[in-house]
């Protein structure tokens, strides 16, 4: 065991090592802006960035618990993947110099909707790293014996050491490391648990009926519900917009977010299986850590190392992304938006001391809240039915105003919180997905009654 842990502690000091070389001097290299990055750096950061401790232990832990339903879900967000990089992200060549989301949302509806913006994208990018450090510290729990507090705590510190020292850059190398491991790592557990279990075949039959129901444990409308959240949940996130703006062109973004798309769901169903194969082995009763347990109960000195090491960065790998995401928007979309005149040592202090805000607020959240898709879910609520539907539209070229983007942003807020607090969350359908049809439906009202009083303006004026 001591191997096995010295094994991890060595790839902690590699990904500490990369901030420390890696640290910036300034503003762009904090943002990576400018940075040409070619397809494979893009593919592999990108999918380091949203394979975290949701997709992964969170994933399995539902297999484990209820089935087969939320890896199904899962690929509501491989679809969302593959038809971004094919419909929305050759529209970044209209967005060249910005680095954020609020770059392309100032720029299409003006710097109050810029300034909303960064606000938001801190909300949901905070909300999504607190779920990665719940999950890191019931990781580091159960491999380590570390305490689920402490381990919290630890795996947040060593994201923020080279997060912050080292910006997008240093999060981007760190990517490449951690996208390797988690694409080792997990096809080896995979295959020494069905190997254990006798094959699929035997893990299969060992299940109760339920866990081959998508349905299990909740409704048609409710898993509905569900798989369209993880569709739009996530999409165009800050992180995954940043480096959609950092590639070398269009062309090859587009490419890479494709097979980014593609390669999650085939890393989806490993990911249930090792779920399912934990409960086919009856490795433990705490579905929350079933994929620590089970790396623990079967693997070799060695390959067991390889795999702590593998599920320890599919966490940090969407941890420091979110960090990044998070400090960037609030930074240079609010706080730059309101005060213009700040120096770019000021707004590079500012980053690194939101970066570590952040951190706190993650912590926070993961003690408060329980459950790593809980933790997500309600940080969905603060993207999808507020931000994605502008965000969309820009990409697509569409002309509107900065009245369209507030009313949607407040009908998408308004109708989330009505839905889920209100009305309790009806049929089992999660609020974002109705907030997310308010917003769209404001949005697309408003943006029509633009376009027509610009035909009419334009008329009038060849008239004259």
């Amino acid at each position: 065991m001591w191997f096995d842990t010295g094994l991890v502690i060595l790839y902690l000091a590699v990904l500490i090592g990369i901030g420390v070389r890696g640290r910036v001097k300034d503003v762009r290299g904090f943002t990576a802006l400018g940075g040409g990055y070619g397809t494979f750096t893009i593919f592999a950061s990108l999918s380091a960035s949203y394979i975290g401790g949701g997709y992964s232990a969170g994933n399995a832990a539902e297999a484990f618990s209820e089935g087969i339903k939320m890896t199904l879900a899962l690929f509501g967000f491989s679809i969302s993947t593959i038809l971004i990089g094919r419909f929305l992200v050759p529209g970044v060549r209209r967005f060249r110099g910005s680095a954020t989301v609020g770059g392309i949302i100032g720029a299409s509806y003006g710097r109050a909707a810029r300034a909303l913006t960064g606000v938001f994208s801190f909300i949901c990018c905070a909300g999504v790293v607190g779920a990665q450090m719940g999950a890191i510290g019931m990781v580091f729990n159960v491999l380590l014996g570390v305490p689920h507090r402490l381990g919290i705590l630890a795996g947040c510190g060593i994201v923020l050491l080279y997060s912050t020292t080292g910006g997008l850059k240093s999060v981007i190398m760190a990517d490449m490391v951690q996208f390797v491991m988690l694409a080792v790592g997990m096809p080896v557990l995979l295959l020494a648990a069905l190997a254990k279990a006798g094959g699929v075949g035997e893990v299969i039959r060992s299940l109760p009926s339920g866990h081959l129901n998508p349905f299990n444990g909740t409704t048609f409308f409710g898993f509905v519900s569900l798989f369209l959240t993880m569709m739009f949940g996530e999409a165009l996130a800050p992180p995954y917009t940043q480096r959609l703006l950092i590639g070398k062109s269009p062309e090859s973004t587009a490419k890479a977010t494709v097979l980014s798309g593609i390669f999650s769901i085939p890393f989806f169903i490993i990911t249930g299986l090792i779920g399912l194969s934990a409960y086919a082995l009856k490795i433990t009763s705490n579905s929350a850590a079933a994929m620590p347990s089970l790396v623990k109960a079967i693997l070799p000195v060695g390959a067991r190392g390889l795999v702590m090491a593998s599920m320890v960065s599919v966490i940090l790998s969407a941890a420091d992304g979110f960090l990044n995401g998070a400090a960037v928007g609030l930074v240079c979309d609010t706080i730059k938006t309101l005060r213009p005149n700040l120096s770019e040592k000021s707004e590079l202090l500012w980053l690194r001391a939101v970066n570590l805000i952040t951190g706190a607020a993650a912590v926070a959240a993961a003690l408060a809240l329980p459950g790593i898709f809980n933790i997500l879910i309600l940080a969905y609520s603060f993207w999808a039915p507020l931000i994605l539907v502008p965000l969309a539209a820009a990409l697509l070229g569409v002309k509107s105003s900065g009245r369209a983007f507030r009313y949607a942003l407040a009908a998408g807020l308004l109708g989330t919180t009505v839905w889920n607090y209100l009305l309790g969350k009806p049929l089992g359908i999660d609020g974002a997905v109705p907030g997310l049809l308010c917003n769209f439906s404001v949005f697309a009202y408003y943006t029509s009654r633009y376009q027509r009083h610009r035909v009419n303006r334009i008329l009038v004026l060849k008239q004259k």
